[in-house]
């Protein structure tokens, strides 16, 4: 084989480019180093997600009104759980000491429930029917209150209790103080029941709160969840500008969760910052480790295309050159990627190789035929240069057609893609051929035989004759079961929905997000609601009046939410509290465990406890089946005791007394101090609560949250409609995640529109033809008809991520169909031998590759990124199917025309 040609016969580009592979190559490298420096200084990375949003949008221009008027509050919340309701408190204020303390991290801290208002406010606060049931039960347990106040231990209790049940069992009447006292008796022994049996599940201690209001009332569960607030100090060096803040934090709590006295708190970290922070480190990780698995899937699928190791890098460096150019280009132009944008690598990785793939086979093909290295090198530009630069001008302007919607994400995007595909034609053009040149003399003679036989690696054997009359040789039935199948799709396309969750786009599993959730789902934390404003207190009482009677509203937190209403009666409640209670008098706890008088104690309880209920049982009282609850949990608590007997039962009565009882005297004094409540006004509610809900200029600020989730598209509807209706203007987390997402939605439909018709007329103006105009669209249609079918199957919807997908199957799909249609048009040969030719192959190895770049992003834990790759190779695999099938058949049944 000749290895060696007269450069100088060449023109054009290829002819400077023979006659200069050095200087060609050499510029092209430095271009991707100096790009690449360039990158690496001034690239951007924006985490924000209304960073992505149009600036003027209505919603755009009240939520920064509203971030004027109240300040930043994209705060990082740390949620504390603990059944210990005192550890869960104790956690809080240590934490929110501690990082107040760090005025460089943290410009502000704050712990509602650790404020001196509450303390002193609480009950206030409760609704008027849990005050008076609080007062019902602590006077249903004054007498044993009094008793454990003056001695507080566990044989104060049970002695307590077994006197009182010999007294009633003993009475011979049934009067209304024996009625009063059995009542008493009964709730005593519920309480006392719920103590014993949640012993060594992680209930750390006695409450009084949990056990005169009930488990259940909104002060329980308030105090279980605390909830402490930190607003970082942005750095905007870092990635994300909360990075440092995060990890203090985080560090702070593992070191508090290390103490023994916390061991039943369980802690975790959520908010803006936190997901913005998680979301962009996953996916940031995630898209580096698809990046090199999609590299090495790429370079063996073009081992596999190319049989030779040569061609293979050839292409390879051509592909590196385009990215890292690409990268400096959008550095240049935009200056800062997004999380829409991140997945830039990747896309050019797939399409960049494309170009690089039709060329070096048809190339390998002409040397098959016998043509010289230079010749051949020539031809596979030549016949390809049209069909390459039409293909990228489809897909360039399916992307370039986001820049006319008002999606600032979406935009970029389309700008930042455009101007690669132009960088990664014009690298085909001049890079790969000038090292396909320079790596002319050192080819050997094996490797280029192997090239050749991979060039005629479909000509027509008799076994691939055979594969050709199974897979062309019936084009109405391939185009017969192709149109049933897209009628099929018609109906999981009208059943496509798109997914409005952004917690849907996250890691599974990750912290941020469970607790985000919680919040959410949480009735006093809750941490997604929509926002309202009221120039006067006159108008937020109406405000909340009327939001507070939707049905979709759970309720309205604002600054008069700290303004007890029905004061009046509450006072009345708490001070025939203050006469109840005022013959307790605590002493400090000391642990006076008598053990050996603790059997005889016990044993006498239970059986006061067995003559009770037999006397319940007597009179028929359905107390009776309580009282044989709890007895049944007595029984399981002293086995308990009498199994650990020889080995810790002293540990576990030292436990349950403390647990139970060593914050008892603390309790009541602070309940003691609560019912001196006096009434509040406005100008009591503290600073710290004032400035969240009423702004620089005295607007207030009402706090909506949802009866029910709001996560899917149709119940935030429900919810934003029906608030709409009482304040047109409401703003907050729902309406920006609504919002965004529909204009997100709405602007990839129009782009794709326009996309479509940009596709339809490059097609006319590259074919000249309307009849291979239409048949340059099967390709198209086809795949996204039967993508949206395989997704439907599969059960994945189109979210905020995967929707890059449309306008890359629109590009990819239209591009094979014109390297298909192009060559069946301008060389002699049926579609058969074109889908056999080197197009054919190039056809199906673009698909391959293209599949493996998108493909590798389904190693992602990041959901958003895992989907992107998933509906991409659900689209290549239908668009793989309709160029191998579908256009053949088609291309069979329409024949070579002209017009």
């Amino acid at each position: 084989m000749q290895h060696t040609n007269d450069r100088k016969r060449f023109t054009g580009l290829f002819g400077f480019v023979a006659r200069h592979p050095r200087l060609v190559l050499g510029v092209s490298l430095l271009l991707a180093a100096l790009s690449v420096l360039y990158t690496w200084q001034e690239m951007r990375f924006l985490t924000g997600r209304d960073d992505l949003m149009p600036k003027n949008a209505p919603f755009q221009q009240d939520y920064r009104a509203n971030r004027a008027e109240f300040g930043d509050r994209e705060e990082i919340v740390v949620v504390i759980e603990s059944d210990d309701q005192a550890g869960a408190s104790a956690f809080a204020e240590r934490l929110a000491a501690d990082l107040s303390a760090d005025r460089t991290r943290f410009r502000d801290v704050f712990h509602p429930n650790g404020l001196p208002f509450f303390r002193e406010h609480g009950l206030l606060l409760l609704p008027l029917n849990e005050l008076r049931s609080l007062r019902e039960n602590l006077a249903l347990a004054e007498p044993v209150l009094k008793d454990l106040a003056a001695a507080p231990s566990v044989q104060t209790l049970f002695t307590h209790l077994t006197t009182r049940m010999d007294v009633y069992t003993a009475a011979a009447d049934s009067s209304a103080g024996h009625d009063r006292e059995r009542a008493g008796l009964v709730f005593m022994l519920d309480k006392l029941g719920g103590g014993i049996a949640s012993f060594g599940g992680g209930k750390g201690s006695f409450s009084l709160e949990e056990v005169f209001l009930g488990g259940d009332s909104a002060l329980a569960r308030a105090q279980r969840m605390q909830i402490v607030t930190v607003r970082p100090v942005r750095d905007a060096a870092s990635f994300v500008p909360a990075e440092e803040a995060i990890r203090v934090v985080r560090a702070r709590v593992a070191e508090l969760k290390a103490l023994p006295e916390f061991a039943g708190v369980t802690v975790g970290l959520t908010g803006t910052p936190v997901l913005e922070y998680e979301e962009m480190a996953t996916s940031e990780r995630d898209i580096t480790l698809a990046t090199g698995l999609s590299l090495a899937l790429t370079v063996v699928l073009l081992l596999a295309a190319f049989r030779g190791v040569l061609n293979v890098a050839a292409a390879m460096v051509s592909l590196v050159v385009a990215i890292c150019v690409s990268f400096g280009v959008a550095t240049l132009v935009v200056g800062h990627l997004n999380i829409l944008s991140m997945v830039f690598a990747i896309m050019l990785i797939g399409i960049g190789i494309e170009y690089g793939i039709q060329v070096v086979l048809r190339y390998q093909e002409e040397l098959g035929l016998g043509a010289a290295e230079l010749d051949a090198v020539n031809t596979g530009l030549g016949r390809n240069m049209l069909a390459i630069v039409m293909a990228a001008a489809t897909t360039a302007a399916a992307f370039f057609t986001f820049t006319f919607t008002d999606f600032r994400g979406i935009a970029e995007l389309g700008i930042i893609a455009s101007l690669g595909i132009a960088v990664c034609v014009a690298v085909t053009f001049t890079t790969l051929p000038a090292a396909l040149v320079l790596l002319v003399p050192l080819r050997k003679t094996r490797e280029a035989e192997r090239e050749m036989r991979a060039a005629s690696l479909l000509r027509r054997s008799p076994r691939f004759a055979r594969l050709e009359a199974f897979l062309f040789g019936h084009p109405r039935i391939i185009v017969g079961i192709t149109v049933l199948l897209c009628l099929a799709s018609l109906y999981p396309l009208a059943d496509t929905r798109f997914d409005y969750n952004l917690l849907n786009l996250q890691a599974r599993g990750l912290e941020s997000v469970e607790y985000a959730y919680k919040l959410m789902r949480s009735r006093e934390n809750a941490g997604y609601f929509a926002e309202v404003t009221a120039a006067t207190p006159a108008e937020a009482r109406m405000l909340t009046a009327r939001l507070e009677q939707l049905p979709t509203v759970d309720h309205v937190v604002s600054l008069l939410t700290f303004v007890p209403d029905d004061q009046d009666a509450k006072l009345r409640e708490l001070a025939a509290l203050r006469e109840e209670l005022a013959d307790v008098k605590p002493v400090p706890y000391e642990e006076d465990l008598r053990v050996m008088e603790l059997p005889t104690v016990f044993e006498k309880f239970r059986t006061s406890v067995e003559r009770f209920k037999g006397r319940l049982d007597a009179e028929k009282r359905p107390e009776a089946a309580r009282v044989g609850a709890f007895l049944a949990t007595l029984d399981r608590f002293f086995a308990t005791l009498e199994k650990e007997k020889d080995r810790n039962a002293l540990g576990m009565l030292r436990d349950f007394q403390g647990g139970m009882l060593a914050s008892f005297p603390e309790q009541i004094q602070q309940l003691t101090a609560s019912l001196a409540a006096r009434p509040v006004t406005e100008a009591d509610v503290p600073p710290q609560l004032r400035e969240r809900f009423v702004g620089k200029n005295g607007t207030y600020l009402l706090q909506v949250a949802p009866r029910q989730e709001i996560f899917e598209r149709e119940p935030l509807k429900r919810f934003l409609d029906q608030v709409r209706s009482v304040a047109p203007r409401a703003n907050g987390e729902p309406v920006m995640v609504y919002e965004s997402m529909t204009i997100m939605r709405d602007a990839y439909l129009r782009a794709f529109v326009y996309a479509f018709g940009a596709i339809v007329l490059i097609l006319f103006i590259t074919f000249r033809s309307l009849v291979y105009t239409l048949v340059g669209l099967v390709p198209l249609v086809v795949g996204m008809l039967l993508m949206v079918g395989g997704m439907w199957l599969a059960g994945i919807p189109f979210n905020s991520a995967n929707i890059i997908v449309l306008p890359l199957i629109l590009g990819i799909a239209v591009d094979s169909g014109i390297y298909i249609i192009n060559r069946f048009r301008r060389e002699e040969g049926d579609a058969a031998s074109v889908i056999m030719s080197s197009t054919g192959l190039g056809v199906i190895y673009n698909t391959l590759t293209i599949m493996a770049s998108f493909g590798a992003l389904m190693v992602a834990r990041h959901q958003g990124v895992f989907s992107i790759g998933a509906v991409m190779s659900l689209g290549m695999v239908a668009c793989q199917a309709a160029f191998i099938l579908v256009l053949p058949a088609v291309l069979t049944l329409v024949g070579k025309r002209s017009g």
